[in-house]
């Protein structure tokens, strides 16, 4: 597959954290923790393949190639160790990146994901809703997810912000990733085989990483720092910015102590 530049955000110096999208976003939702924690650390914010305004490839983009992706980035900037912190989608791509390369990172962040493999009916669904974005445009797709993503008190201008990022995304760029992770692996034994400090954090009204998935999760992971954000659905980050921004400063500074201890 034919490599891609990807576009980003950069703000801050220290450890380097890549902040990594989930679908059908952008870079754009990690604006609050751009301006949060760019006084500690260096973070760089990608808009994956497919998304935003990185080129867009048709067909299948696997997450290994999103991962991939992220990485010649972290090479074309010198970064030689950093901290993935991904949501949903995002999560995957920072599971691709630990498993491949543990010794790169410094730690590791798994916002509202899982690390299980689909079952055969997630796996009808994602590719049929890949056919419908492609066929029909991504508005239908953005509506379905819109019901289901927030906690039950978000604030109207944040789930409207969220509404225009996803229309706003090509619909073949979401079609390929939607294949992608039609086919992903069962990342629980990579994980398993992890010493990465790791930052685990949820919702409780998400819909989509419940707290079973959510458990299962956390129980393969070897340093587990698990977080519940009462109220929030599946976009932790932009429903409760302030709370989330504590929890996932505070994992990192303690990270980063240990792993310069």
């Amino acid at each position: 597959m034919d490599a891609v530049e990807l576009a980003y955000d950069e703000a801050g110096t220290g450890p380097a954290v890549v902040l990594i999208h989930g679908h059908p976003f952008n870079r754009s939702m990690w604006a609050p923790q751009l301006a949060a924690l760019a006084g500690r650390y260096r973070l760089i914010a990608p808009d994956l393949r497919g998304y935003g305004d990185s080129a867009v490839t048709p067909g299948t983009v696997p997450m290994s190639q999103l991962a991939a992706d992220v990485t010649r980035l972290l090479d074309r900037l010198g970064v030689g160790r950093a901290a993935p912190v991904g949501l949903s989608m995002g999560g995957l791509v920072a599971m691709e990146l630990a498993i491949a390369d543990p010794g790169r990172w410094w730690a590791l962040g798994l916002v509202a994901t899982t690390a299980e493999p689909v079952t055969e009916a997630e796996r009808a669904d994602r590719l049929a809703r890949a056919d419908q974005a492609e066929r029909d445009g991504i508005r239908e797709l953005a509506e379905d997810m819109a019901v289901r993503l927030f906690g039950p008190g978000v604030d109207p201008v944040v789930s409207g912000q969220v509404t225009a990022m996803m229309l706003a995304t090509d619909p073949r760029g979401a079609a390929a990733a939607l294949r992608g992770r039609a086919e992903r692996p069962d990342y629980r034994p990579g994980l398993r085989g992890l010493d990465l400090a790791s930052f685990v954090c949820t919702g409780d009204h998400d819909s989509y990483s419940t707290a079973e998935i959510t458990d299962r999760l956390t129980a393969c992971l070897r340093r587990p720092h698990r977080v519940t954000l009462a109220g929030a659905g599946h976009l932790p980050n932009l429903e409760f910015p302030g709370r989330f921004n504590a929890e996932l400063e505070a994992f990192l500074r303690s990270a980063a102590a240990t792993r310069s201890g």
